[in-house]
């Protein structure tokens, strides 16, 4: 079922019951009132009628010893006519038996048994089609009770109750059908924003997660709307990533295959020329130094392989140190690689406490200065520099050398991704070191940050945190 349908059944049906009990308990206060006030009307001609009847009772208590039927029934008749009752009447005795009555409708037997303890009392009864007002009450002569009873025509009464039901009724079924059709006017219209919200994420179902639901009112269901586009939002990030990551490995397995694939060529190209040809020695060296050099940079590409595998399974846990002593063993073991490369370097190292992971930290700037080096002809600087920035401690290495294009610093960081494949390749590269020194970077909270110029060089920093009391870590 529809909720618009159930909004609309379920206010009618309680629309229906209120308006049912209200209409229920207004026709029986107005047959109450209607019926005191016919009461009190009784009343008053009956306590006219009854003094009538106590003097002519009287009258027989003074002159007779005893009075038969008939003289009951003229007095009854006399009594009547003087006061103009023209409703019908009967006497009983101190007993309840019937004495004399103007019709023969009454019973034999006084049914108001409670005049013992009150002196008038009524009913309503059914007389064929018609209803009557049954009023009895207690006569006193001579210390001796008679009981009068009276009937009162109470076809007016019951008609007025008819029509009030029937008034009642009819605007009963107007109302329900009035708040039906309202409640669902008003139920298609408060749905509306939910039909609509329905249909768009059929939209998003359907792959189109750059769409958003507009929002329309500023209710609950206007916030579900911004809730649901939120959720949209991050489905779409989630998505984009998991399509990134995809690519990303599509890439990383065709550049794998196709960095596996050209030293292979090579070595299984020489190899077959050592074995199936005669060569003077100056070739077969040639021959062994090719296999030699792609041997090395097969060996090299799978170590750093196994490196990024091992950064990505392993948590490491930072200790804090000071900064100094640990970038001092990195200047110590470049010192010699960039002096045999006819390079100066240049360091101005801060003194701070850090947090850092020790071997990590070695690989992540050794390997930055290296790629300066591979990057930079003899005679240039490399500056390593450490300084306390932005709350962290900011190290940096910068180059005097080729720089990197502009359009390919973002890529920088792809795992095989080489700026100058024939001189990475010449050096043994294989374009992952710095995507393992980025996924260093990361597993001390930072990433690296590339600024550079073709032809005038390039600067690389990233950040580890600055040690305090309320992070502690152990001190080597």
């Amino acid at each position: 079922m529809r909720f618009a349908l159930k909004i609309c059944i379920c206010t009618v049906l309680i629309v229906a019951l209120l308006f049912g009990v209200a209409g229920q308990i207004l026709i029986a206060r107005s047959f109450e009132t209607a019926l005191r006030f016919r009461v009190q009307a009784a009343t008053a001609d009956y306590s006219a009628l009854a003094s009538a009847m106590e003097a002519e009772l009287y009258g027989i208590y003074l002159y007779y010893n005893t009075a038969s039927p008939e003289m009951y029934a003229e007095i009854l008749k006399r009594a009547g006519s003087n006061q103009g009752v023209e409703s019908p009447c009967a006497l009983y005795d101190t007993d309840g038996n019937l004495l004399t009555a103007s019709t023969g409708d009454f019973p034999e037997t006084l049914v108001f048994t409670e005049l013992r303890v009150r002196r008038f009392a009524y009913r309503l009864i059914k007389d064929g089609p018609r209803t009557l007002l049954d009023t009895a009450g207690c006569v006193s002569v001579g210390g001796q009770n008679y009981y009068l009873s009276v009937r009162y025509d109470a076809n007016e009464l019951m008609r007025l109750r008819e029509e009030q039901i029937r008034s009642v009724t009819l605007l009963h079924i107007v109302t329900v059908a009035v708040a039906t059709a309202a409640m669902l006017l008003l139920s298609y219209f408060t749905t509306k924003p939910l039909r609509r919200l329905q249909r768009f994420t059929e939209v998003i179902g359907g792959g189109n997660y750059s769409r958003r639901a507009r929002v329309t009112t500023l209710d609950e269901i206007g916030d579900l709307t911004v809730a649901f586009n939120n959720m949209t939002g991050a489905i779409e990030q989630k998505v984009e990533a998991l399509e990134l990551n995809a690519k990303q490995q599509k890439d990383f397995v065709a550049s794998f295959s196709h960095e596996l694939k050209t030293p292979m060529t090579s070595i299984i190209g020489y190899a077959d020329m050592l074995r199936s040809t005669e060569l003077d020695e100056e070739d077969a060296f040639m021959a062994a130094n090719f296999i030699f050099s792609e041997g090395k940079r097969l060996e090299a590409m799978s170590l750093k392989l196994m490196d990024l595998v091992v950064l990505d399974k392993n948590e490491f846990k930072l200790i804090r140190g000071y900064a100094r002593r640990a970038l001092g063993h990195v200047v110590a073991v470049v010192t010699p690689m960039l002096e045999k490369a006819e390079l100066t370097l240049n360091y101005d190292i801060e003194q701070q406490i850090i947090l850092y992971e020790k071997d990590l930290l070695l690989t992540l700037v050794t390997n930055l200065i290296d790629n300066a080096r591979k990057a930079s002809s003899p005679g240039k600087t490399v500056t390593l520099s450490g300084r306390r920035e932005a709350g962290r401690y900011r190290i940096s290495v910068k180059d005097e050398g080729i720089g990197i294009p502009a359009e390919e610093i973002s890529r920088i960081t792809e795992a095989f991704f080489m700026v100058d494949k024939s001189r990475s390749r010449a050096q043994h590269g294989a374009g992952l070191g710095l995507a393992i020194g980025n996924r260093i970077a990361q597993i001390h909270g930072s990433t690296l940050h590339f600024e550079s110029e073709v032809n005038k060089g390039t600067l690389v920093w990233f950040d580890v945190p600055l040690w305090t009391k309320e992070r502690g870590g152990e001190q080597r």
